[in-house]
């Protein structure tokens, strides 16, 4: 017949293997749920992109000024650039503020958002980001507007360090698009 200990201590045993079988289940579900949260997230962005990259064109092709003064007497008063303009900035922090809070690494955001679009952005309007910060009489009163979209900005910088200051210029953006036609148009003459 078996020990009155050797029954106790395969419970004990069993009660172990349960509370680690439990564990093991935990940590897998806690894997999946997170993968299903960043999954939710990219549809979520999806779902906005259409208007996000209208907004990011008119922000990037928005031309006929070289200064901050000449932009405000040109836009200012648009609400169709200005309101654009603001969308982007504010997608920017955003994603930005993602990467802050350790919900969203720099690799999973430039998966999505090339980190020169970001660059070109910045660039163009780093004046627009210093102003927001100021009221009209040039105090500070938000140092910490548009703190993520700097944050995204320094970490698309650290992945091209050399990439040219502001936005790609209309006529190479146009003259890459006629070569990818011709390819095409070779690949397809081919078959």
């Amino acid at each position: 017949m078996v020990e009155l200990s050797t029954l106790q201590a395969v419970s004990y045993i069993m009660g172990s293997l349960g509370v680690f079988v439990a564990a093991v289940y935990y940590i897998y579900n806690m894997r999946n749920t997170a993968k299903i949260r960043r999954r939710d997230l990219v549809f979520q962005r999806l779902q906005t992109s259409l208007s996000f990259f209208e907004a990011y064109s008119a922000c990037l092709f928005a031309t006929g000024w070289n200064t901050y003064e000449e932009f405000r007497d040109k836009y200012w008063g648009t609400p169709d650039l200005m309101s654009k303009l603001w969308l982007v900035l504010n997608h920017f922090n955003a994603l930005g503020l993602l990467i802050k809070e350790g919900l969203a690494t720099p690799e999973q955001i430039f998966q999505q958002y090339l980190p020169i679009s970001i660059i070109s952005i910045h660039e163009k309007y780093k004046a627009e980001l210093v102003i927001a910060r100021l009221t009209p009489s040039m105090e500070v009163h938000n140092p910490k507007a548009y703190e993520g979209f700097e944050l995204l900005y320094k970490e698309a910088i650290k992945l091209y360090p050399k990439s040219p200051l502001g936005p790609i210029p209309k006529e190479v953006l146009l003259e890459h698009a006629r070569r990818v036609d011709e390819l095409l148009k070779a690949e397809a003459n081919k078959n």
